[in-house]
C-alpha cells in the first residue's frame, strides 16, 4: 500500500533543501512578509476611511431627500420664496407608509438663517419632530455636551453642530439669537452640541423643533423636506416609483447627494486591491526564482532519489513544502507586522477642520482581512512553486546520470 507522498522523510530533505540556501530563503519569506503585511495594513486604512465617511456622512444624512422640484423653485428667489412648500405631503407620507423598504421618514423645514452670540454666522437651520429625527439620526452617541432631540421638546432650544459652537464660542445653557429671512428674530437656548466628523455638517447644521420654526416663518402648516432612511439604501425603486405617481417633486438618494465619496470610496477599494495583488505577486516571483535555481542546482540530487525509487509525486511534494514553508512563514509574520503597523497608524493624531473631524486616523481591524492576507500569502507562494515542483518532478535520472 502506496504512502502519502507528503511524509515526514519528504519533509526531512525539503527541510534540508531550505536551510542549504538560507539567504535566499530569507529573501523569498521577507517578500512574502512585505506584500502580506502591506495588502493588511492598506486594507484596514482604507476599509477604516470608508466605513468613518460611511457611519459620519450617510448615516447623519438621509438615504432619500424629497423636495419640491426645482422647476418649482425660482432660480432668483430670495427670503421667504427660497422655502417653497412641499406639495402633496399626506399622498407622499402615504405611500411611505406601505412601502417595506422605508426604515423611518421625517418632516423638514429648512430654512437658512443668521446666529448671533457676540459674533454672527451665517447656516442652515433644521425643523425636525424630535421624535421622528430619533429614528432617522443617531444623535445621542453624537453628542459633545448637552441633551438630544428630546431637548427641542422644550420651547425656544437649539441643537448646534459643534463648528456652529465653537465659531459663536456657545455652551449648553447659552443664549443665541436666531435671525430668519423674514426678518423674525428670537432668543434660544442651546440645548446641547453634537458632531459628525464632517464639517458640512458640523459647521452649518443646528435643529430646533418644527412646530417653533413653522410659526416663526408665519407658515403653518409648511413642510419643505421629507427626509427618508431605507433599510437596504442600495434598493431605491422607490425614488422612481414616487416621482411617477407623485407630482412636482424632486427626489435626491445619497449616492446623488455624495458623489464624490463615493466614487472616493470606489478609487480607494480599486488602489487598495491592485497594489496589495502586485506586491503579492511580486513575492511570488521571488518565490517562483529561488525553487527554480534549487531545481537547477538539485538535478543530481533529484535524479539520485529517482533512481532510489522516489516517484514523481514525492518530487513534488518536496518542493511544494518548501514553497508552503516559506508561505507559511512569511504570511503569519506579515499579519502580525501588518496589524502592530495598523495599531500604530491607528494611534497617530490626526488634526484637520478640512473636511473630516477625528482625533486619529480611521482604520479598520477586521479579522477577515487578517484571514485573507493569511490565505493570500498561502496561495501566491503554493502558486509560486507549483511550476518549479512540477520541473523537478519531470527530470529524467538517465539522462542525469549520463551526464556525470
Amino acid at each position: 500500500m502506496r504512502t502519502s507522498a507528503w511524509n515526514k522523510v519528504n519533509y526531512l530533505i525539503a527541510k534540508q533543501y531550505f536551510l542549504a540556501r538560507k539567504r535566499q530563503s530569507f529573501l523569498a519569506i521577507l517578500g512574502v512578509i512585505f506584500g502580506v503585511a502591506t495588502f493588511v495594513v492598506l486594507l484596514g486604512f482604507m476599509t477604516g476611511v470608508n466605513d468613518f465617511l460611511d457611519n459620519a456622512v450617510f448615516k447623519g444624512n438621509p438615504d432619500l431627500v424629497i423636495q419640491p422640484a426645482k422647476e418649482k423653485i425660482k432660480a432668483n428667489s430670495i427670503g421667504l420664496d427660497q422655502l417653497k412648500p412641499l406639495e402633496n405631503v399626506d399622498e407622499i407620507e402615504s405611500i411611505l407608509k406601505n412601502e417595506e423598504n422605508v426604515a423611518a421618514y421625517a418632516r423638514q423645514v429648512l430654512s437658512p438663517a443668521i446666529l448671533i452670540s457676540g459674533t454672527q454666522l451665517a447656516t442652515q437651520i433644521h425643523g425636525v419632530d424630535p421624535k421622528k429625527e430619533m429614528g432617522m439620526v443617531d444623535l445621542q452617541r453624537r453628542l459633545t455636551s448637552g441633551k438630544g432631540f428630546e431637548s427641542l421638546n422644550k420651547q425656544n432650544s437649539v441643537l448646534l453642530g459643534i463648528g456652529i459652537a465653537r465659531h459663536l464660542g456657545a455652551e449648553p445653557g447659552d443664549k443665541i439669537v436666531l435671525v430668519l429671512p423674514n426678518r423674525k428674530k428670537i432668543q434660544l437656548k442651546v440645548s446641547g452640541i453634537f458632531s459628525f466628523g464632517i464639517s458640512i455638517i458640523d459647521n452649518y447644521r443646528a435643529y430646533m423643533h418644527i412646530d417653533r420654526l413653522e410659526h416663526l416663518l408665519s407658515k403653518n402648516p409648511l413642510t419643505t423636506h421629507i427626509h427618508v432612511k431605507l433599510k437596504d439604501r442600495e434598493e431605491l425603486g422607490l425614488k422612481d416609483r414616487l416621482i411617477t405617481v407623485i407630482e412636482h417633486i424632486g427626489i435626491t438618494d445619497w449616492k446623488e447627494g455624495n458623489k464624490t465619496i463615493v466614487a472616493g470610496n470606489r478609487v480607494r477599494h480599486v488602489l487598495t486591491w491592485t497594489i496589495s495583488l502586485a506586491l503579492l505577486l511580486v513575492a511570488g516571483f521571488g518565490i517562483f526564482n529561488i525553487l527554480n535555481t534549487t531545481v537547477v542546482q538539485k538535478r543530481k540530487d533529484i535524479a539520485v532519489l529517482k533512481t532510489a525509487g522516489y516517484k514523481a509525486a514525492d518530487i513534488t511534494a518536496i518542493f511544494s513544502m518548501q514553497s508552503l514553508a516559506i508561505g507559511l512563514i512569511g504570511s503569519i509574520v506579515g499579519i502580525f507586522t501588518g496589524f502592530l503597523i495598523s495599531l500604530t497608524i491607528a494611534g497617530i493624531p490626526l488634526e484637520t477642520v478640512d473636511f473630516i473631524i477625528a482625533e486619529t486616523y480611521p482604520v479598520s481591524f477586521n479579522p477577515l482581512f487578517y484571514l485573507t492576507g493569511l490565505l493570500f500569502g498561502l496561495l501566491t507562494a503554493l502558486l509560486s512553486g507549483y511550476y518549479p515542483a512540477k520541473s523537478a518532478s519531470k527530470v529524467d535520472p538517465v539522462l542525469i546520470i549520463r551526464g556525470l
